[in-house]
């Protein structure tokens, strides 16, 4: 969901994701939630709270899923991450909730004729990656007075020490505000009658679910379910990252532009274990080419070889509609 970088736990750069499960109390999820089966094999999922045992509300029409978006720049591929893992939610019955968060184009004085152009690029983002307009929630933090006013009622709750005690003592206001915004978007679904709601977050973003159950507790409201997805690493360093469009694989750009990107960026070797390369992630998460496959096509082909041809499978990718 949106956020800034700084308050968020850096554990997803170990790369030890086994390490993770174990630090957070992870668990896996049950093969038996069957539409989630393409993640489970894939292996984009790190794992989850909450989770089983409580999908039964997705037959009710009463579980809401959540997701959210900084107005920083446009959509990549790994925000589809998220953004295919609550549409598989939805298509079950849940209706998938997506915030913009317009504070810091508001804050940084954007006039609404921009907000208004970054929000529309967004939508055409959203459709383009298969998610129903007509079905889902999707609004700016602006327009939303419902998530404004549960804001103002978070702020209210919470003390400075309760976020200290969660993010650390050099958290400062600005985070402490745009957290709080977060949990407002988590809650405003229950407000509307939702009874169970899940949430799907990077595993960069874990102390953000923490940060929710400590308000869900206050509010004596149910815990939500989350689900912790894999970090897509950015074409040069770092995680992607809305703000370097030329580092990132974006949801608009054109086929043969998608394939430039990889291959451009991704010809040296960054990272000891191949599957940190974004070649690699991408072919395994996006692509949803077996481990299997990757295997034998590493070994078989050239570093430059193996780039090569996921960027050719990257641009079909595009051009089928990422089907």
């Amino acid at each position: 969901m949106s956020g800034r970088d700084s308050m968020k736990d850096r554990t997803y750069l170990e790369k030890d994701y086994n390490r993770i499960k174990k630090k957070y109390n992870l668990k896996k999820v049950n093969s038996r939630n069957r539409f989630l089966n393409k993640f489970i094999k894939n292996e984009s999922i790190v794992g989850h709270w909450n989770l089983n045992g409580k999908t039964n509300d997705v037959r009710t029409n009463k579980l809401a899923v959540i997701t959210g978006f900084s107005l920083s720049g446009k959509l990549h591929l790994g925000n589809k991450l998220a953004l295919d893992i609550a549409n598989s939610f939805s298509k079950k019955g849940a209706k998938l909730f997506i915030s913009i968060s317009d504070s810091e184009a508001i804050l940084t004085r954007n006039p609404p004729k921009v907000i208004n152009t970054y929000f529309n690029a967004f939508t055409k983002d959203l459709t383009k990656s298969d998610i129903s307009l007509r079905k889902a929630e999707i609004y700016l933090h602006s327009d939303n007075k419902k998530v404004q006013s549960l804001l103002l009622k978070i702020l209210r709750i919470l003390k400075y020490s309760d976020f200290k005690r969660i993010y650390g003592k050099n958290i400062d206001l600005p985070e402490i505000f745009a957290i709080s915004n977060m949990m407002a978007d988590v809650f405003y679904p229950f407000d509307k009658g939702y009874r169970q709601a899940v949430v799907i977050l990077g595993i960069d973003e874990i102390k953000h679910a923490e940060s929710i159950i400590f308000l869900s507790k206050k509010l004596r409201l149910e815990e939500p379910i989350f689900l912790f997805t894999k970090i897509l690493n950015g074409l040069k360093k770092g995680k992607m990252s809305k703000s370097k469009e030329e580092e990132n694989i974006l949801i608009s750009d054109k086929p043969e532009v998608s394939k430039r990107k990889l291959i451009k960026n991704s010809l040296t070797r960054k990272f000891k274990n191949i599957c940190d390369e974004p070649a690699h992630q991408i072919a395994r998460w996006c692509l949803n080419i077996s481990k299997k496959k990757l295997d034998k096509l590493s070994k078989d082909l050239s570093y430059k070889e193996f780039v090569n041809h996921i960027g050719s499978r990257l641009e079909g990718y595009y051009k089928n509609g990422f089907k």
